[in-house]
């Protein structure tokens, strides 16, 4: 998928930042429903229509019925709603002010990626239909109309690019690449130790032939001819009994250890597990490798200035929303991150 794609797709998770402010926005009861101003800044506000199309979108997808200020999920889903929103509305503030747009074209070109990915994944599911009828079945599923589903990728790609344009040079310094290595290159940048294994599968009946066969191997007999004429496991028994190479722990008990006590090239077994009587070989032993720092280092970097520009992104819509004296109707004040632990 493409960066725009995920970006889109994730907004709610851009907008995952602290808000400021809890004094009360100006009430307007001549408003019709759903206009009602819930949370105001300067430069732009939030209605209560907007806010319930996003709850009711929620309550759609989820299965939770009808969520309203009553409902005991209401403070979560409104935090999630309302930090989703606030961001967006920003964004789009701060777009208009500094002249940064986003086209139909671009629009259009994330609806058609949208559309042939959700195909692509129907037709691995093994389900029919043409890319149109999926693409509408998985609109109103999550509760959309077209027109709003464009919208919706309209703000994900202002949030995109406003993100762009206030974290540009935010990136990890050489220390922070080489701690983060340091840290993790046990778990992310080290191939442990693998064994390569070819097996034949008989039944508990065939311990006997399996003795055989094993015999028959030493003498030279042929792997892929026995596996296709004896073993019982169609996964590998056209491959020559090929398992391919794992590291350690990657099969049943007895299978394993017989697989880590052979030398290379050794023919083991018959080796009993719950699936039957094993005649296996250990073909190639690769040595643990380490990724060296230079050949990690680009991945590092990525991820980290991922990391980095999504935390300054959410700082500064924190301080956008306190310069810009962000008011709320008690009952849609979002909690602060720290307050929803």
């Amino acid at each position: 998928m493409s960066r725009r794609a995920k970006v889109f797709l994730a907004a709610a998770a851009v907008a995952l930042v602290g808000v400021a402010g809890c004094s009360p926005a100006p009430a307007e009861p001549n408003r019709p429903s759903g206009a009602q101003v819930v949370a105001r800044f300067d430069g732009g506000e939030v209605t209560q229509g907007q806010v319930q199309a996003e709850i009711d979108r929620f309550a759609q997808r989820s299965g939770a019925g009808s969520i309203t200020p009553e409902s005991p999920q209401w403070p979560a889903v409104r935090d999630q709603v309302m930090l989703h929103l606030l961001t967006a509305e920003i964004a789009g503030t701060y777009a208009e002010e500094q002249g940064i747009t986003v086209t139909n074209r671009e629009v259009e070109e994330q609806v058609r990626q949208t559309r042939e990915q959700l195909f692509d994944q129907a037709r691995q599911a093994g389900r029919g239909g043409t890319p149109e009828t999926i693409f509408q079945e998985a609109l109103s599923q999550a509760g959309f109309t077209e027109g709003e589903f464009r919208e919706f990728v309209r703000q994900g790609l202002t949030v995109q690019k406003v993100q762009e344009r206030v974290t540009a040079g935010v990136e990890p310094t050489e220390e922070e690449v080489r701690t983060y290595y340091e840290e993790n290159v046990e778990a992310q940048f080290t191939t442990p130790e693998q064994r390569c294994v070819r097996h034949i599968l008989f039944t508990r009946e065939q311990e006997q032939l399996a003795e055989e066969v094993r015999q028959q191997l030493e003498d030279g007999g042929d792997w892929e001819e026995l596996a296709a004429e004896h073993s019982q496991d169609p996964g590998s028994r056209e491959q020559g009994g090929d398992l391919g190479c794992q590291p350690r722990g990657s099969y049943v008990e007895n299978f394993d250890e017989a697989v880590w006590e052979a030398q290379e090239g050794e023919i083991v077994g018959p080796v009993e597990t719950e699936f039957g009587y094993h005649v296996l070989e250990v073909t190639e032993i690769r040595e643990e490798e380490v990724t060296p720092l230079e050949e990690a280092r680009q991945t590092i970097v990525d991820s980290l200035t991922e990391e980095q520009r999504a935390e300054a992104f959410n700082r500064w819509v924190l301080d956008q929303l306190e310069e810009r004296d962000a008011r709320y109707l008690p009952e849609y004040r979002p909690r602060l991150p720290e307050e929803q632990q």
